[in-house]
C-alpha cells in the first residue's frame, strides 16, 4: 500500500492518491513500452498504521515509497555483476545460505546437477534473494552473519559438488538435525520477505521423458491487440509430450527437440484468460509462472517490493514510455498515518510517481510468512 504523499499519474498530470474515488480515470501500462487510461474500479484504506515503508530509489532517479508487500514488477539483470546472498530451499533436504559472486552463471550450474537427484523423480529448488552489495568484505559479512544470526547452513546440499568438505552422510546429518524451515522463516521476517514468492523456482527431474512443469502466463504477452485495442494475454506450455489432447487443441504448436512440443495460445479478456490457465493447471499437475509484458524487452516477474533488491530491473515511465531502469538504493522509513491502494479495471497496474506498480487485488493479499 502507499502513504497519504503518493501521486497518481492521470494522463498528463500527477494526482494526490487521496482526491482519487472511484470511476476516476487513471494511467497504466498496457503492454510493451505504451501507456493507457483506464479507471478504478475501488479504493482501498487503511487508517492509522504505524509501519516500515520502503524506499526504493533507480539508476535514473525514480522513487517509490510503500509498504514492504506491495505488489510490484521486477527481474534479475544478469549484466550486472554484484555478490548475491540467497537464501536457498531444495525440498529433499531443507534451507541453506550461500553467497555468489555471479547468481546467474550459478543457477545454471544448479540446474544442470542431474547427478544430485540419487533415486528421487524430481526436486524442486526455490532461491530467495536476500541482499546484494559490490563489495566482497560485504559479502562475506552477510553470509556470517545469517550463519550466525539464524543457524543456518552455509554448506552445499550434495557432498558431490566440487565446494563441498562433508560426506553425503555428514550433509544429510546437518539438515536432518537442524529445523531450517522455521529459520528460514525468521529470516525472511526479518528482512520484510515472504516466503511465498521465491526469486527463482527449478525443477529437476532425472525422468528419461522429460514434460512440462510450467504455464508460462504473460500478462500482455501477445504481439497483436485484440478486439480492444489492448495487447492480448500470452499462454504457453512447453514440453508437452502429447499436443493432442482436448485442451491443447487450439494451441498453435511447433516440435522441438526430442519430439517435445511447444503450445501457445492468446486470449484478449484478462479474466477469461486467468480462468483457463487455473483450469489447465489442476487438469495438467503444473505451476503456473505469471508474469507481464510492460516494456519492449524481457516481461517481469510479480514481487513485493521488499524482494526487489539493488541491480535489479524494474519498469518506470520515462518521456511517456515504459523503460526498464536498474534498481539503486533500498532503505526503509517509518511511517505513521492512513494507507492507500487502487483497484483497477483491466490493466491490472497503475503508475505511482514513475513506477509501474500492481493494482490491488484481495486475492493476492500476503502473509507475514
Amino acid at each position: 500500500m502507499l502513504p497519504a504523499d503518493a501521486k497518481i499519474l492521470r494522463g498528463d498530470e500527477s494526482v494526490a492518491i487521496t482526491d482519487i474515488r472511484e470511476e476516476h480515470p487513471v494511467s497504466g501500462a498496457s503492454g510493451w513500452g505504451e501507456i493507457s487510461l483506464t479507471r478504478v474500479r475501488d479504493v482501498y484504506v487503511n487508517y492509522d498504521h504505524r509501519i516500515p515503508l520502503i524506499k526504493l530509489v533507480t539508476a535514473r532517479g525514480a522513487v517509490l515509497r510503500c509498504t514492504p508487500d506491495q505488489l510490484c514488477f521486477g527481474r534479475i539483470n544478469p549484466m550486472v555483476r554484484q555478490y548475491t546472498l540467497y537464501l536457498q530451499e531444495r525440498s529433499s533436504m531443507g534451507f541453506r545460505v550461500s553467497v555468489s559472486a555471479d547468481l546467474t552463471r550459478d543457477l545454471i550450474s544448479m540446474n544442470s546437477l542431474r547427478h544430485d537427484l540419487f533415486n528421487q523423480q524430481e526436486l524442486v529448488d526455490r532461491i530467495w534473494i536476500i541482499d546484494t552489495t559490490a563489495n566482497l568484505p560485504n559479502a562475506t559479512f552477510m553470509q556470517k552473519y545469517a550463519v550466525f544470526k539464524y543457524g543456518l547452513p552455509d554448506i552445499p546440499f550434495s557432498a558431490r559438488q566440487p565446494d563441498s568438505e562433508l560426506s553425503e552422510d555428514m550433509t544429510r546429518e546437518i539438515f536432518n538435525s537442524i529445523d531450517t524451515p522455521s529459520r528460514a522463516h525468521e529470516l525472511l521476517r526479518d528482512f520484510n520477505m515472504f516466503i511465498d514468492h521465491p526469486h527463482i523456482t527449478m525443477r529437476l527431474s532425472n525422468s528419461s521423458n522429460p514434460g512440462s512443469n510450467a504455464i508460462q502466463f504473460v500478462i500482455f504477452g501477445g504481439s497483436e491487440k485484440g478486439a480492444v485495442n489492448r495487447y492480448s494475454h500470452l499462454i504457453q506450455i512447453s514440453g508437452t509430450v502429447d499436443p493432442n489432447r482436448v485442451e491443447h487443441r487450439h494451441f498453435k504448436r511447433r516440435q522441438g527437440k526430442h519430439g517435445l512440443w511447444f503450445l501457445e495460445i492468446t486470449r484478449d479478456d484478462l479474466e477469461e484468460a486467468e480462468l483457463f490457465v487455473k483450469t489447465l493447471s489442476h487438469l495438467d499437475g503444473l505451476e503456473i509462472v505469471k508474469k507481464i509484458q510492460l516494456s519492449r524487452k524481457a516481461p517481469f516477474y510479480i514481487l513485493p517490493a521488499s524482494h526487489l533488491k539493488p541491480g535489479m530491473l524494474v519498469p518506470i515511465l520515462r518521456q511517456g514510455l515504459i523503460e526498464e531502469d536498474t534498481v539503486a538504493t533500498v532503505d526503509f522509513e517509518d511511517y505513521k498515518g492512513p494507507l492507500y491502494n487502487l483497484q483497477v479495471h483491466d490493466l491490472h497496474n497503475f503508475i505511482a510517481g514513475q513506477w509501474v506498480i500492481m493494482c490491488y487485488s484481495p486475492s493476492t493479499k500476503l502473509s507475514g510468512d
